[in-house]
């Protein structure tokens, strides 16, 4: 994994760095993400199976834009919608459900993100939302009561 970069290459990086670098705090929470990210992998796991910004957009759909992601687990599946709110924040809501048959899930479902943390509890139906999540590097975790969390990878919202 160690190329020699082309000088064209390195005197490219060299003009971003010196008139456009990456802000601290930007870098701080990248490096905080990735450190988030490799302390939880003994754990369970979300995975995300559906994410709406994946799928082809008009060209004329403008404005804001809800965010569908799904995650499967065993057992369960947890669905959220991420609605743009104020400037660089959004209201996330969502469901988790369990298999058919079994009762209502319990517990919370907590957005990390590199300046914290925000959590909503779910409700009866396994319904929860979170308000003001900051835009930028998020991860999802599931913390049922009496089992073991569940945790997605990173990613950006």
């Amino acid at each position: 994994m160690n190329q020699r970069i082309p000088a064209e290459l390195r005197k490219l990086r060299e003009l971003f760095q010196t008139e456009d670098p990456v802000p601290e705090r930007v870098l701080a929470g990248s490096y905080a993400a990735v450190a988030m990210r490799t302390s939880g992998r003994d754990r369970g796991e979300l995975k995300l199976v559906g994410d709406s910004a994946d799928e082809r957009v008009g060209v004329r759909t403008g404005g804001p834009q809800n965010r569908v992601l799904t995650f499967a687990m065993p057992g369960r599946v947890l669905e959220m919608d991420l609605v743009p709110a104020a400037s660089g924040l959004v209201t996330v809501s969502g469901l988790v459900l369990n298999k058919a048959g079994q009762a209502s899930p319990t517990g919370e479902v907590v957005l990390r993100h590199p300046a914290g943390e925000r959590s909503g509890e779910l409700d009866r139906h396994g319904a929860f939302q979170v308000t003001d999540v900051p835009r930028g590097p998020l991860s999802v975790v599931y913390r049922p009561e009496r089992a073991e969390p569940a945790f997605a990878d990173w990613l950006v919202c």
